[in-house]
């Protein structure tokens, strides 16, 4: 009786260790099957390159990229960098400005982007096909969709790359658009799409002024109502110190916003027009422009436009000497840049509160700030902020040195 006893509890272990293996292979199998999900983070869409036989004027690369951008719906833990932003940071990394190739790992680095979404459309016959990639700092995903249009193939993109992004986010999506018995078609017509805006912003990025200048002024005839090209004019004048113009095209600009609810371009019209008023000497009329731009930001959580309307108030606070409120600007501006996982605006103001307690001759929280700037610098590469961080930190160190 007990060898059989004996024989019973081995079978029964035996058994308990079989389905142990079988349960730890399976887990093992799904692991390995499993897609790893993307982390939360700031999502960067590149230009879209283009090799089709499409005659449609109305796609260029960023007007392609701004479709992109704007259909992508992956909620708020993925927030996107906007396609002018996007241009602007390209450029401050590549050394042939129109080159159409980019490095990925020092753009994920300067911009603080945790995702870079690359892709090029191929087509002809109305058969189109847009391939894509997902870039992160550890590893890639890639997908292809095709479709019979450029605008039906991008859409088509969007959905797949926002059920790769976020699932869950589009799953809730859908479940709404189903509760109202409809799906959104609305039509999405960048403003980027004109050949005459594309040509000024490409001429722009040349450093020839006065070719875009004419460009965007061509355009604004023709086509009275594109806020970006009237923008992009205003910042041109700007530049210029052309004051009485830019006034009179950025309160039009502003009228103009209004009428179209485009709360994103009033906000940069605005910290525009703020911008001139501190030129000007019109300090307390660029105070209030900017918290109104500030609202503006705030309703399309534009943190970008907000960190910088921070900035420009810090600044503006520093100058009539109120200083407490400066230093929260200050402050309001390194966070909205956070948001964004932005390095070069928290650079920008860490080194304006490092200035701001140098005044003060408060010279140790000042070097805590500047180190944590130059941080950033060394960690991200920022090239064009180095030079500007390094004099400033030395200025700091020889002050403490000499207390």
């Amino acid at each position: 009786m007990p060898p059989a006893r004996s024989s019973n509890k081995n079978k029964y272990i035996a058994a308990i260790l079989l389905l142990l293996l079988i349960s730890m292979s399976a887990y093992a199998y799904l692991m390995s099957t499993k897609t790893p999900t993307i982390e939360t983070g700031t999502i960067l869409v590149l230009p879209v390159q283009l090799a089709t036989d499409n005659t449609d004027l109305q796609w260029n690369r960023y007007a392609a990229m701004d479709m992109l951008i704007n259909k992508l719906n992956v909620g708020v833990s993925y927030p996107l960098l906007q396609t002018e932003d996007i241009i602007n940071i390209i450029s401050l990394i590549a050394n042939d400005h129109l080159s159409q190739t980019v490095d990925i790992q020092q753009l994920m680095a300067v911009s603080g982007a945790g995702l870079v979404i690359k892709s090029s459309i191929t087509g002809a016959n109305n058969q189109y096909q847009l391939a894509y990639t997902l870039h992160q700092q550890h590893h890639t995903r890639v997908g292809i969709v095709n479709a019979s249009s450029i605008e039906q193939v991008l859409l088509a993109a969007t959905t797949n790359i926002t059920q790769r992004i976020n699932p869950q986010h589009n799953l809730q999506n859908n479940l709404q658009q189903n509760q109202h018995h409809k799906k959104t078609t609305t039509q999405y017509h960048s403003r980027l799409s004109e050949p005459l805006l594309f040509n000024a912003m490409t001429q722009l990025q040349l450093g020839d002024i006065k070719a875009a200048e004419q460009h965007l002024s061509k355009l604004i005839r023709s086509t009275p109502d594109n806020l970006v090209a009237i923008r992009l004019l205003a910042s041109i004048q700007l530049q210029q110190h052309q004051y009485q113009q830019l006034n009179t095209t950025l309160i039009a600009a502003i009228d103009l916003a209004t009428h179209q609810q485009d709360e994103r371009e009033l906000a940069r019209l605005r910290l525009l027009l703020a911008q001139s008023y501190t030129e000007t000497d019109r300090i307390e009329q660029a105070l209030g422009v900017l918290t109104i731009a500030k609202t503006n930001a705030a309703k399309v959580k534009d943190w970008l436009t907000l960190g910088y309307i921070s900035q420009l108030a810090g600044m503006i606070n520093q100058r009539i000497g109120r200083n407490d409120e400066a230093r929260e600007q200050f402050k309001k501006a390194i966070e909205y840049h956070q948001m964004m996982n932005y390095p070069i605006g928290q650079t920008q103001a860490l080194n304006e509160l490092a200035e701001l307690e140098v005044i003060e001759f408060n010279y140790p929280q000042a070097y805590r700030y500047i180190n944590r700037s130059y941080e950033q610098v060394a960690h991200r590469g920022l090239d064009d902020l180095e030079k500007t961080t390094f004099k400033l930190m030395t200025k700091i160190e020889n002050k403490m040195q000499h207390r």
